[in-house]
């Protein structure tokens, strides 16, 4: 008897085990580029069946649907998908679109988008923990700290030189041009290459004016990749007020990903920044 009931025993651990491994991958939808970019950086990329518009410039998202604008998603167009579930950033919105997926069965699950590195860590390993890859998400978190003290020993090499000002800017066109000053990604991202934001005295996002541009004295302009050719390259924002006034300053380029979003590959965008704006003694050094 006792035989018997340990063969039945084994055959239903058997079908169990089969039955699991037979389960379909849940889909998932993602809101924000950094939460994208840390799904696909931790192996999940293939689930993925939806991602919002900012997170299409990812090139890894290329043949992904979109749904929309993250603040602006429609219930209907992320329900349409059949993902069973939606990781999002914080903006991810608006409130009753979010309320009407989990009462359709979606599970959602929102982040902060915290524009800190403490931020960062803890998204990652938050969305890892979510998809069932802890061990991934710290081996993340590793690289990127890692990452982050090969930046912070470059800049400490620089440290007596008069550290260079950085004026990043989020364009949409020539009519849609904000400064981004402190508590923003842009800032976090320029206070990690060891340069200066030259907008520091303003928080978040604020209208281009010619006068604090002026005030702000740029050496360097950053812009996200995508926005360049939408003002005109370097000779479209020449022609601005206030960066038509300020002479000899050089324009550099983060992927757009990263000038929304702390994501994994933070570290490699400082590098980017590092590498445009540092002294030619100090170029490539220690990357």
């Amino acid at each position: 008897m006792r035989r018997t009931a340990s063969k039945w025993g084994l055959v239903t651990a058997l079908f169990a085990l089969s039955s699991h491994a037979a389960a379909p991958v849940a889909k998932l939808i993602t809101i924000g580029p950094a939460i994208t970019q840390t799904v696909f950086a931790l192996g999940a990329g293939d689930r993925v069946v939806g991602v919002d518009d900012s997170s299409a410039a990812l090139p890894e998202v290329s043949r992904v649907r979109t749904v929309g604008y993250q603040r602006a998603l429609s219930a209907e167009g992320v329900l349409s998908l059949g993902a069973g579930l939606l990781l999002g950033s914080a903006e991810a919105g608006p409130p009753p679109v979010l309320e009407q997926l989990k009462q359709a069965g979606m599970a959602v699950e929102t982040f902060s988008n915290a524009p800190t590195v403490e931020g960062a860590r803890a998204r990652i390993q938050g969305i890892a923990e979510r998809l069932g890859t802890p061990e991934r998400g710290r081996a993340l978190v590793a690289k990127l700290d890692q990452d982050l003290a090969k930046a912070a020993e470059r800049a400490a090499r620089v440290k007596g030189a008069k550290p260079p000002r950085i004026l990043a800017i989020y364009a949409r066109g020539a009519g849609t041009m904000m400064v981004a000053g402190s508590d923003t990604v842009a800032d976090t991202l320029i206070r990690l290459t060891g340069a200066v934001n030259a907008a520091d005295s303003l928080s978040g996002y604020k209208p281009l004016g010619a006068e604090a541009v002026v005030a702000a004295a740029p050496e360097f302009v950053l812009l996200p990749e995508g926005s360049v050719s939408a003002v005109g390259g370097a000779e479209g924002l020449a022609k601005l007020p206030g960066l038509s006034q300020v002479k000899g300053w050089k324009l550099v380029t983060v992927e757009d990903v990263d000038f929304m979003g702390l994501g994994p590959h933070l570290g490699q965008a400082v590098a980017r920044v590092q590498d445009a704006v540092a002294p030619a003694s100090v170029k490539g050094g220690g990357t």
